[in-house]
């Protein structure tokens, strides 16, 4: 019976779908809400003049380097929450002590401003290192419900993570749009604290419909009563001493290594390791770099000596996780200069005063971007509400109360963009309106924010997902050829861009360029994204044992967290790069590196089906 009680709303559907896959949309948008929306504010924040700006003052380079830390142990620390979920407390339990830690992050950072007559930056500090910590646990256990509420070959996996991706890029969406504009307008300290308001809203609609994932997402694997055939516990690759010795020593050396570097963001330079420890050449070799190498080939080690005890059909399986696992490093290396130089690129080197009739187009696209998603979205907790508000009336409540406050706020954004004035109070506003004729509000100029080319990426998510949703259903496209294509719309955004900067000049610090090369590249990256990241989540989830599920998410992260820590590898080299070489040859790297990885990939297509054993479709 109690088996019955949680598993029964598996079969209750909402567009063809378990109704639990549209609370996790709804929980998991909030949390990336909170998560974009910072993000869209960290490095302007970090980069804005002490006076009058009320920011850091930093240099770009000290900026891009924290930024870098930041992305990779947000992505890094999923392999503890896997492990936690499979082991202690289950996936439904780790997501809410997640989620409850990444709120009190965002509220950490929120406080670091206060004027209380005392520093409060190590707050800000604090409020970071939660949320990379409550990110490692919540996220890996998103994914993961959302394959368990389906049967391991289910032909609607594919719709669902793409659904379920729109959630994720409807909460960039969203949080980008509205943090952005309220910390580059009003105040870093309410954009911040925004973020964390509503991460509290997705953790309580969440604890509220706990009960609907299934008896799978909430039991630990251990304590569970489902019977392990024989055949099933053979297939188990227990961890011996020798392996545990070794990956204790790769700990050893990874964690001191990203101490170090967290340590030196911080203090903005200061390395507790031996810098400059001998020179090859012209290049030096830092002892924390040989620290990372020593802890990167200790683990490759391990895994190799771990893949080899599986039976055939799961150790080929796993081999295709991890192939596909290092393309994607290729893609997001290049993609997450969203986050840095494309900032600046927005902020510095691109048009966005619009006047005459771009200024009368951009304000009817904003107002298209700003509703268009949030009618969709309202559509969606309509069917929710059908579907769950007598069994789970509370997740229902706080859900419409999240968004009545957040259809308030895009509403009071639009009016002050069309109305030219810097104020969230209603009065004010209205004041204004009934002062301003229609033809006034669309004439005037129109400053676009740096954040707003940020909310470009998931507005194009949410508009294009369910096509691709059709496209993967109606052509036999396999995963290999899936990854070339994203790769290759990649490189061609970034084409695109070396175009558009043709004429900046080397080492120039300004520029006003057309903002329609950068809509045009955010719309290829994000077709390209499309092709890859949930094509990617899916592929995990069938391929990856079912004992095994969080954990693999978790190593799937790790590598977008190497990715993200390459990507401010080359932000914090593009100052020099733009001043001998200029803006084209920048953008150059990343159209010719992912292209290349595109054509590797493809020409791997016949193995990697092979390997699959009739998973690939």
């Amino acid at each position: 019976m109690e088996e019955n009680s949680k598993d029964q709303f598996l079969k209750t559907e909402v567009l063809g779908h378990p109704v639990g896959l549209f609370v996790l949309f709804f929980t998991e948008m909030w949390e990336r809400f909170s998560y974009y929306g910072m993000r869209a504010l960290l490095i302007l924040f970090l980069i804005a003049k002490i006076e009058p700006e009320n920011g850091w003052g930093w240099e770009k380079k000290e900026a891009y380097y924290l930024y870098g830390w930041y992305v990779m142990l947000v992505y890094l620390l999923p392999l503890l929450g896997g492990w936690l979920a499979d082991n202690k407390w289950g996936h439904v339990k780790t997501v809410l002590v997640g989620a409850s830690i990444i709120t009190m992050g965002h509220g950490a950072m929120a406080l670091s401003d206060l004027q209380i007559g005392m520093d409060l930056k190590f707050v800000f500090y604090i409020g970071l290192l939660l949320i990379v910590l409550g990110t490692g646990l919540f996220k890996p256990n998103m994914s993961s419900i959302v394959g368990k509420m389906y049967p391991p070959d289910s032909d609607k996996k594919d719709g669902a993570y793409t659904i379920f991706y729109m959630g994720v890029n409807s909460g960039a969406f969203i949080g980008t749009l509205l943090v952005g504009w309220i910390g580059e307008t009003f105040s870093w300290t309410y954009g911040f604290g925004l973020a964390g308001i509503f991460m509290f809203f997705g953790l309580l609609q969440f604890y509220f419909a706990r009960n609907i994932f299934g008896k799978a997402a909430t039991e630990v694997k251990k304590n569970s009563n489902v019977i392990v055939s024989e055949e099933e516990k053979a297939k188990e690759v227990p961890f011996t001493k020798a392996d545990l010795t070794t990956a204790a020593i790769g700990g050893f050396f990874v964690i001191t290594w990203i101490v170090d570097g967290v340590s030196s963001a911080i203090t903005r330079g200061s390395h507790f390791l031996t810098e400059n420890l001998f020179s090859i050449g012209s290049m030096s070799v830092d002892l924390s770099q040989i620290f990372f190498a020593i802890s990167l080939l200790t683990f490759i080690k391990l895994g190799l000596s771990r893949l080899v005890r599986y039976e055939v059909v799961e150790r080929d399986r796993l081999k295709v996780i991890f192939l596909i696992a290092f393309f994607v490093i290729f893609f997001w290396a290049s993609f997450e200069q969203a986050g840095t130089t494309l900032t600046v690129f927005a902020k510095d080197y691109t048009n966005r005063i619009l006047e005459g009739n771009w200024g009368l187009i951009y304000k009817i696209i904003d107002l298209i971007l700003s509703f268009t998603p949030m009618i969709i979205l309202t559509a969606f907790i309509y069917k929710l509400f059908k579907a769950i508000w007598k069994t789970n009336p509370l997740t229902i409540v706080f859900t419409s109360i999240s968004f009545l406050i957040i259809w308030y706020l895009v509403i009071i954004r639009v009016l002050n963009k069309l109305l030219g004035v810097k104020t969230a109070a209603i009065s004010e506003v209205m004041s204004s309106l009934s002062n301003s004729s229609i033809g006034e509000m669309f004439t005037g100029a129109a400053v676009v924010d740096t954040s707003w080319f940020q909310i470009l990426n998931p507005f194009f998510i949410v508009i294009l997902a369910p096509l691709y949703s059709i496209l993967w259903k109606r052509f036999a496209i396999s995963g290999p050829q899936k990854f070339f294509i994203g790769l290759t719309l990649l490189a061609g955004g970034f084409g695109m861009l070396a175009i558009g900067a043709s004429s900046i000049p080397n080492g120039a610090e300004t520029a006003s360029i057309s903002m329609m090369w950068l809509v045009g590249a955010y719309l290829l990256h994000t077709m390209g994204e499309l092709s890859i990241s949930p094509v990617g989540l899916s592929y995990v989830s069938k391929l990856a044992p079912a004992r095994m599920l969080a954990f693999l998410f978790g190593i799937w992260y790790v590598f977008t967290g190497l990715a993200g820590k390459i990507s401010s590898i080359f932000a914090e080299y593009s100052e020099s790069i733009l001043e001998t070489d200029g803006w084209t040859y920048f953008f150059l790297i990343f159209t010719i590196i992912p292209f290349i990885a595109g054509l590797a990939i493809l020409s791997l297509n016949k193995p990697i089906k092979r390997l699959m054993h009739g998973i690939d479709k």
